[in-house]
């Protein structure tokens, strides 16, 4: 399944969705000040993995774009934590805006956003970089985490 929209826009979406439905339907208050100020913790980090996973792609001379056949496998600095450092990095802005929001309805929104990148992404993805790869990958894949 190849999803119209990239992770991004996807993000973006989820973002505006988890507001909307913070003022018409909180369901319920799950994070009350100041403990709901952590969640800027979320947003900070998750934008500097992004930031640094992009930085990455451009310095290896790789494709950044989902399901476009990569170059290089990065395997250094955040890479060798975590295989998806900007797909992590984008859940942790999508959650720490719901841990910023404090109700139920967001947290919700920001679960879809993560089983949206896990299956309509981060798999396809897998398969496609063992293709490419092949042994280098599986090692890696052995080695590093998918998510954290």
């Amino acid at each position: 399944m190849t999803l119209p929209i990239r992770p991004p826009k996807i993000a973006l979406i989820a973002i505006a969705a988890m507001i909307a439905l913070h003022v018409a339907l909180p369901l319920a208050t799950i994070f009350r000040p100041p403990f709901s100020y952590a969640g800027a913790i979320g947003v900070v980090t998750g934008a500097a993995m992004i930031v640094w996973a992009r930085r990455a792609f451009q310095a290896a001379g790789t494709p950044i774009k989902p399901f476009t056949e990569s170059t290089e496998l990065i395997r250094h600095g955040l890479y060798h934590r975590t295989r998806n450092p900007m797909y992590l990095g984008a859940v942790l802005v999508t959650g720490g805006v719901a841990v910023l929001l404090g109700s139920l309805a967001p947290a919700l929104v920001a679960m879809l956003f993560f089983a949206i990148l896990q299956e309509g992404f981060v798999r396809r993805e897998e398969r496609l970089l063992e293709e490419i790869f092949g042994d280098r990958y599986r090692t890696y894949r052995q080695s590093v985490r998918r998510w954290i």
